[in-house]
């Protein structure tokens, strides 16, 4: 027993006491913090500036005048003062420093907003028939993206607006128009086309119904009724009221998966490359002339396991710190972190055992790249789940997958990080089913471990470390 704790000790002394490990563990938050130093920078550049012509073929004749003022530079200055707007409002949702950091940046985030207004507004005369409207096509196909003022600009764009787009139809219905862009034409800005196209046939439309003449309402009349001013959302908690976070909520399971992959991914890659490296330098065969293989296998689990633990502690320690500063730590209650750590052993255990049964069945790093395909697939499932799961936690689907073996601690620490309540015997159970899977693991891994790590040469297939569980 002594033994297998000096194993311990040695595989967590190699990995945390390095320089590597110090400085992994330091530099992910100092790369965050450069991420967040980079948007913020980016944040005060100047968006797109596309030099190009806009066709729009009015088949209404109506419509001229409010896509010129659409496109004006006064409406563009509207949407930049609109955009601020509404980043100053996400922003009165940060609570502390950190929401008036934000508010200062809305003036100069605005300046992202692509102009449509430096896009020229042309209007084709009738008649437009199909041979017209098919030249216009070609033109937009070879059309040159440039942001040079001096440039002759090219056709970029064309919108295809019927008569009944603005007036309605036999059926007493309006109808929509079409929109052609430039192959390489910014996706923002083709967003703001639309918007202010859509916009101007919006206001067409309230200009010439006559239902709206006749009754004496004019088109403002109509835009101030259904036009909904800021509502103020509250979040009332125990410690007093909040504004609401809604974004922060939604991405905390998010949050609580990917602090349990980091931390058992992590100390499960240094327990494959430990075992792989003492076998192919051949201390192996040192170590157990010392150790039983159970025990030295044992001995590395442990010891990978307390620097999983260390991961998770400082990891979430920085996370629990963040939602202290923001006066958030009402969003996760404390017995969900007593149910993350039990997770966290079951999926460890599970996740090292496979580890360590492959690093011990092959002599090289690269070798293991075979056997790892599985295993990564079962730990990557939960990333491709964890939407449908969050949205509906106790749905039939979620449920199921709570019991799937291998993938289980990972969906019930999404499951457990949502809003909705689950039903309490479904964590014990899923517990169950966990201790089960790793215990399992332990007993296959054990006998591969038993087997290969004094076997070399050609490395074994699935088949062949099925016969080694069921041999040794």
């Amino acid at each position: 027993m002594n033994r297998m704790f000096l194993v311990a000790w040695r595989e967590f002394q190699s990995v945390v006491f390095t320089r590597g490990f110090f400085f992994g563990i330091i530099l992910t938050p100092v790369f965050i913090g450069i991420a967040i130093g980079a948007i913020a920078l980016v944040s005060q550049l100047d968006g797109p500036k596309v030099a190009g012509r806009l066709a729009v073929v009015d088949q209404s004749g109506l419509l001229e005048a409010g896509v010129r003022q659409q496109f004006s530079p006064e409406a563009a200055k509207e949407a930049e003062a609109a955009t601020a707007k509404q980043i100053s409002q996400f922003a009165d949702q940060i609570p502390g420093k950190t929401g008036e950091m934000v508010k200062k940046q809305a003036a100069t985030a605005a300046k992202q907003v692509p102009k449509p207004a430096d896009l020229s507004v042309e209007f084709p005369p009738p008649p437009h028939s199909a041979a017209s409207l098919d030249s216009l096509k070609d033109q937009i196909r070879v059309a040159k993206i440039t942001a040079a003022k001096d440039a002759v600009p090219s056709l970029v764009a064309m919108a295809v607006i019927p008569a009944e787009a603005v007036r309605r139809d036999a059926n007493n219905a309006y109808q929509s128009y079409e929109l052609f862009f430039a192959p390489k034409l910014d996706f923002e800005i083709q967003s703001r086309i639309r918007e202010r196209l859509t916009r101007a046939v919006t206001d067409a439309r309230l200009v010439n119904d006559e239902r709206l003449t006749q009754a004496g309402i004019s088109p403002e009349q109509v835009r101030s009724m259904v036009r909904v001013g800021e509502i103020k959302s509250v979040t009332l908690t125990p410690e007093g009221e909040r504004k609401t976070m809604g974004p922060v909520q939604f991405l905390i399971p998010l949050a609580f998966m990917i602090l349990l992959m980091i931390s058992v991914m992590t100390s499960g890659q240094y327990l494959m490359t430990a075992v792989v490296e003492e076998k192919s330098s051949r201390v192996m065969e040192l170590l157990l002339s010392a150790v039983s293989p159970l025990q030295l296998m044992t001995g590395k689990i442990l010891g990978q396991m307390c620097v999983g633990i260390l991961i998770l502690v400082v990891y979430g320690g920085l996370g629990m710190a963040g939602l202290v500063v923001f006066a958030l730590m009402d969003l996760i209650e404390p017995i969900k972190l007593v149910w993350m750590v039990c997770y966290f052993f079951i999926a460890f255990f599970t996740v090292a055992s496979l580890m360590a049964a492959v690093g011990s069945a092959v002599n090289e790093l690269r070798e293991a790249q075979t056997l790892m395909s599985p295993i990564m697939m079962l730990i990557m499932l939960p990333w491709f789940l964890w939407m449908p799961i969050q949205r509906a936690p106790n749905a039939t689907f979620a449920t199921i997958m709570s019991f799937v073996p291998g993938i289980n601690p990972f969906v019930m620490v999404i499951r457990l990080g949502g809003s909705e309540p689950i039903p309490t015997w479904q964590i014990p159970a899923s517990i169950g089913v966990g201790i089960l899977t790793s215990v399992f693991a332990v007993w296959a891994a054990a006998k591969i471990f038993r087997i290969g790590v004094l076997m070399y040469g050609k490395p074994p297939d699935f088949r062949t470390l099925v016969k080694w569980v069921r041999m040794a």
